[in-house]
């Protein structure tokens, strides 16, 4: 089979193009042959060696598959050959095929396409999960980092999808554009020196939610207008920067900062993550919720297409097909 391999640590451009075995599914696994992947910024730490977790080299990288399942594992029952289904991955996903456990895998309705079911189960995974640990109500104000973003236009769709008010931060009007088409409520630009005080103008009253897949001045600055019993959940540091934080101020505030994890709730918490994608292809299928895909290009396209992703130039998603 084809695929993209990273055989040293560094940028797109060092990913190699050649020949791989079939994938073996094993116990409880399944083999995909897959139509379309989804890019994810989490791609670019990995093949860097920077991601929390480093794959012993050469490895296939690629979290996030769509296509039909081609043969299954032992102990498999739920899912049969031909079923079309996404799934959440480790690594590699930039190939012909890829072997997923069956918690991961995501059955997906016949009428929806094979880039949109792609897209799907990192970004609605990670924006489900994060809003749960942040426990977001309706009629709370919630501010989302990077909400442009893969996760940023999930979080967007289902914090509306609560009744929350929804503060987008975007990088320029493209993004502005896609954050609003998901049904945000106000926009806020992330490259404003004064982001507290920006936030503070459209939301007066303070902010009980924040999204935090940035790090760095983000989230020292939107941290300023969280009030009594706030929330942050600290998903990434796309910004390249781990903040410091006193934490007097979650003392007086009765503030909480709350990490979340999609690949680590995977492993400790399956059946909580199987139930969640399950429920999500449901309103993915029903039209509640729907990828923003920006970019559609050939499997061939990978560097460039994470090349994009790196230099900011993307307003809502990436896929190869």
């Amino acid at each position: 089979m084809r695929a993209w391999k990273c055989v040293t640590w560094g940028g797109p451009s060092q990913l190699e193009l050649g020949n791989m075995p079939d994938p073996e599914p094993g116990e409880g696994q399944v083999e995909i042959t897959v139509k379309a992947c989804g890019v994810n910024f989490a791609d670019l730490l990995l093949i860097s060696g920077r991601y929390t977790v480093r794959p012993e080299l050469p490895f296939v990288p690629g979290t996030e598959v769509a296509g039909r399942i081609t043969r299954v594992g032992p102990g498999v029952e739920a899912f049969k050959v031909g079923a079309k289904v996404a799934a959440f991955v480790k690594h590699g996903g930039y190939a012909d095929k890829v072997v997923a456990p069956l918690p991961q895998v995501i059955s997906i309705a016949e009428s929806i396409p094979a880039p949109e079911a792609a897209a799907f189960p990192v970004s609605y995974g990670s924006a489900e999960l994060a809003l749960e640990r942040a426990g977001l109500a309706a009629g709370e104000v919630v501010v989302i980092g990077g909400a442009a973003g893969a996760v940023g236009t999930a979080c967007i769709e289902l914090a509306k999808q609560r009744d929350a008010i929804v503060v987008a931060c975007v990088g320029d009007s493209a993004k502005e554009k896609v954050a609003l088409a998901c049904g945000a409520d106000h926009i806020v630009s992330s490259r404003s020196r004064h982001l507290h005080r920006d936030i503070q103008d459209v939301v007066t009253a303070g902010v009980d939610v924040i999204i935090d897949p940035i790090g760095g001045g983000f989230f020292e600055e939107s941290l300023r207008v969280l009030r009594y019993a706030g929330r942050v959940v600290v998903l990434g540091f796309a910004s390249g920067k781990i903040p410091s934080l006193r934490l007097n101020q979650l003392l007086v505030k009765h503030q909480s900062i709350i990490g979340s994890s999609l690949g680590l709730t995977c492993v400790k918490n399956p059946e909580l993550m199987s139930t969640k994608w399950s429920r999500l292809a449901e309103m993915l299928e029903a039209g509640q919720i729907r990828p923003r895909i920006s970019h559609t290009r050939p499997f061939t396209d990978l560097p460039a297409a994470l090349q994009m992703l790196k230099d900011r130039k993307v307003a809502g998603r990436i896929v190869l097909s």
